[in-house]
């Protein structure tokens, strides 16, 4: 099959993608809603808006992270694990 990119390439990125947003969530998600809620004194909007910055930053660094992969191929990290 000629595929653009190649499968391992594709399942890497989606690793990293996953795997990039799920670190960059578990940081800023209780950080940006505990600082929204206190220079704000509880106000849910702010502690709302606060939030989906950093969802949407979570986004922003996996799908860096997953097109990183896609330009550069697999990582030699990522092949060393998957051969363990």
């Amino acid at each position: 099959m000629n595929d653009v990119i190649p499968s391992k390439v594709r399942l890497a990125a989606k690793r990293a993608f996953v795997r990039t947003s799920a670190q960059t969530l578990s940081a800023t998600i209780p950080t940006s809603g505990i600082t929204g809620a206190a220079l704000s004194g509880g106000d849910p909007v702010v502690i709302a808006w606060s939030v989906g910055a950093a969802v949407l930053s979570s986004v922003a660094a996996a799908t860096a992270s997953a097109l990183s992969i896609v330009s550069k191929g697999v990582p030699e990290e990522y092949k060393e694990a998957s051969a363990s």
